[in-house]
């Protein structure tokens, strides 16, 4: 690796020790200074509790098919800080990131430090700048109306996703309020396509279109009808009101993404009927079949699926995707999580669920992690093994997966890209002894 790149990852790295929370005008004053980056350019901007980095990668794909160059800026990176800003998928690279790195941090003062999250935002802008995507996807961090996405006031299309309790802290004990968050990044005459999921939330998202004067256009979980479920995918048919009721393929076993891509199958709609995209039924077909998304049901090797559920939305999704899994040699679940989440009921629907013969504790790498004693006693009567090194653990899984068990790795995130490493290790050796 370059040093002016390690020195620049190990410079963001440390920025949560010295930096406060800036305000959004703060955050709008610094992206002034750059001369507003990509202020003409369409940018589609997403947010929501679960599914937002899945309904971007949907869009990116779909958008490339169509023959569209597509900037992404998404968060977290499971294993390479890179993988947040990425052209046509690939990641940018050392040259650039040490570019606009250092672009970013000749305007920072004493008055403004941009955050971790905010200074690779700027960084992401100052690279789109340069290359000139078609489109820009733009992932908000946490909440929506005070991130600093938000400092970009001119999407083409803002999309929020599926919405539910986590970030309680910061976004509100309800869901009302979370969704008043999330719905903070609704435009003036933009147009807003959301999942509406609750009642709560759809009252929240259509107050939110009427006063920015703007249509609103939901996804109704009633619209989307799953057709076949198998090793290879979903078959599922969707609703949009423009392309009817069609039948999509996904190249994923995770239930949950019907959801994600039937969002974005609304979205471009909406963006065809503006005549701001021309997308063929063949290029969105081809489009969503073809998208992969690192960390969601994915199977890093053979029977060993990682989903980065950390939320009880996102465990409650991630088990009803294990529950049609049709496994006969059993499962063994590896868990993990951050202290600040909702610990004692993400794990009750696990418990509860009874789909694992076995759950191996671990303990992520973070100052943030939750401790394994914690976390085994909520799992209470269960088969719990404590392995508090997640290499160690992750090798434990492995000889069960070699007894013909199903492998799942849940809870964090954090715990997917640790053991994505591991898992790109292991197949790497697996694939050399054949």
């Amino acid at each position: 690796m370059m040093q002016a790149f390690l020195e620049a990852e190990q410079y963001i790295g440390s920025i949560p020790k010295f930096v406060k929370k800036n305000t959004m005008q703060d955050t709008k004053a610094f992206y002034k200074k750059f001369s507003y980056p990509c202020k003409d350019s369409k940018v589609i901007h997403v947010a929501g509790t679960n599914g937002k980095g899945s309904v971007c990668a949907y869009l990116q794909s779909v958008l490339m098919e169509a023959g569209y160059s597509v900037g992404l800026f998404t968060s977290p990176h499971l294993v390479d800080i890179r993988e947040r800003i990425r052209l046509n998928r690939e990641l940018i690279s050392e040259e650039d990131f040490a570019e606009v790195f250092a672009r970013v941090k000749a305007e920072c003062s004493k008055n403004y430090h941009p955050s971790y999250f905010e200074y690779l935002y700027f960084m992401a802008m100052l690279y789109f700048e340069k290359k000139q995507p078609d489109f820009i996807i733009l992932e908000t961090g946490l909440g929506g109306r005070l991130d600093a996405t938000n400092s970009f006031e001119t999407p083409c299309i803002s999309v929020i996703t599926k919405i539910g309790l986590d970030h309680t802290e910061h976004l509100g004990e309800t869901l009302a309020e979370i969704a008043g968050q999330k719905a903070g990044i609704v435009k003036k005459g933009i147009p807003l396509v959301y999942f509406a999921n609750n009642k709560t939330v759809t009252e929240v998202m259509e107050k939110s279109a009427k006063k920015a004067k703007t249509g609103a256009f939901s996804v109704k979980p009633e619209e989307i009808c799953l057709k076949n479920y198998h090793e290879k995918g979903i078959d599922f048919s969707y609703y949009s009101g423009y392309y009817k009721y069609s039948m999509f393929h996904l190249s994923t076993t995770a239930l949950y993404q019907q959801e994600n891509a039937a969002l974005c199958i609304k979205a471009l709609a909406v963006l065809k009927e503006c005549g701001i995209v021309k997308i063929s039924e063949k290029e969105l077909y081809a489009g969503l079949s073809k998208m992969h998304w690192e960390g969601r049901m994915e199977e890093m090797l053979p029977g060993v699926f990682a989903d980065g559920a950390h939320n009880i939305d996102g465990i409650a999704a991630f088990l009803e995707s294990v529950r049609a899994d049709g496994s006969e040699g059993g499962r063994v679940l590896l868990y993990s999580s951050l202290a600040e989440k909702a610990l004692k009921e993400m794990i009750k629907q696990i418990a509860d669920a009874g789909l694992f013969e076995k759950i191996v504790v671990t303990e992520i790498e973070s100052d943030r992690a939750a401790k394994a004693e914690e976390l085994t006693a909520f799992f209470g009567g269960m088969n719990v093994l404590v392995i508090k090194e997640v290499k160690e653990a992750f090798a434990y899984c492995l000889r069960e997966r070699a007894e013909g068990k199903k492998v799942y790795i849940t809870g964090s995130l954090y715990l997917t890209g640790q053991v994505k490493s591991l898992a790109e290790e292991q197949g790497s050796k697996e694939h050399d002894q054949f």
